[in-house]
């Protein structure tokens, strides 16, 4: 199917929900996809680490203006080799320490549970965490030693470990004397799995750094439902977009608010508008995401709240509702 490039512009509204290549950092994503697209317009949501693969949620054009709307838990799957000490907590720095490891699954599974929930966690040293107007991994390049990395408060919603080095295919042989742990990780955004590799370490007593990592989920963004950028080239040479391309309305964590032409036109201008029908009665327009049914304005108990403007499935708008006014804050149409 053959579409000029105005059309394509034109179309370009919405998420890709990318599989990260390894080597990949999350920056030339963005620059792989602007060339693939032929679009500016283009960020991702949350930063991946050049070793790691999987969700990297990227926003095409307008709805770059909602990555602050959307949903910022993640999911990780680590691979952590034990015994093994780096100066950036993975495998790619340099070792610092290597020693071998007896395994013990309950020692393993009993220092993991001291990582469920809220926890304090130093970033490494080699990360992109901004330290008195400088990142990081300046200070590490130049050999600067820093004492006082500011610590950071995360949430770990779950941690669990999924294989060992004895059970499964892929991994290391029995006599591996540096086996490898894999773990499946829920937690808040900012949350540094390299720092979680290397507190595991610290715990058992031996040192462990990440070797391997992927993301596999990204708010409602899944592993199973990447594209990879060959994937979204090809499908963009064949103009089928719906296949990549997905609709804001379908993921934003907001309550619907369907509205008709004559609010759109007043949407396009900016103007605020009344809940309220002819009778003083709310809008009856609310549309429930988890249902999937109409429910009364009035159902949903919070008055002071962020609402998606919808017309015909197409998010019109992000609004305010406070005080029974409907106020736009970002516009897309």
């Amino acid at each position: 199917m053959n579409i000029t490039e105005k059309t394509k512009k034109q179309d370009f509204f919405g998420i890709i929900n990318v599989n990260k290549p390894k080597g990949f950092t999350s920056h030339d994503v963005v620059a792989k996809l602007r060339k693939i697209l032929n679009i500016k317009q283009i960020g991702h949501t949350g930063t991946l680490d050049p070793m790691a693969t999987g969700v990297l949620p990227v926003c095409v054009g307008k709805a770059t203006k909602i990555i602050q709307y959307l949903e910022s838990s993640k999911a990780y799957r680590a691979s952590i080799k034990l015994g093994i000490k780096t100066d950036t907590y993975d495998m790619e720095g340099q070792i610092l320490k290597k020693i071998p490891v007896t395994l013990n699954i309950e020692e393993v599974k009993k220092h993991l549970e001291c990582f469920k929930g809220e926890i304090t966690q130093t970033p490494p040293i080699y990360s992109a965490v901004h330290y008195k107007g400088k990142r990081l991994y300046e200070y590490a390049r130049k050999n600067i030693e820093i004492t006082d990395i500011p610590t950071r408060k995360v949430t770990i919603n779950s941690i669990n470990l999924v294989l060992d080095c004895h059970v499964g295919a892929k991994v290391p042989p029995r006599n591996d004397e540096n086996p490898v742990l894999i773990v499946d990780i829920d937690c808040s955004e900012g949350t540094y799995i390299r720092s979680i590799a290397y507190d595991l370490g610290e715990k058992l007593g031996y040192g462990a750094c990440l070797n391997d990592l992927t993301r596999t989920k990204a708010g409602k963004f899944t592993l199973e439902k990447t594209h990879t950028l060959e994937e979204i080239e090809s499908l963009y040479q064949t103009g089928d977009f719906d296949k990549f391309l997905v609709n804001p309305v379908e993921i934003l964590p907001l309550e619907i608010f369907e509205i008709d032409e004559i609010l759109l036109e007043k949407i396009k201008k900016g103007q605020s508008f009344s809940a309220l029908q002819p009778d003083g009665q709310i809008s009856p327009f609310f549309f429930d995401i988890q249902s999937k049914k109409r429910v009364p304005c009035y159902a949903q108990g919070d008055n002071k709240s962020l609402l998606q403007l919808v017309y015909k499935n197409k998010l019109a708008a992000i609004a305010r509702f406070e005080d029974n006014i409907i106020k736009p804050v970002n516009v897309f149409i």
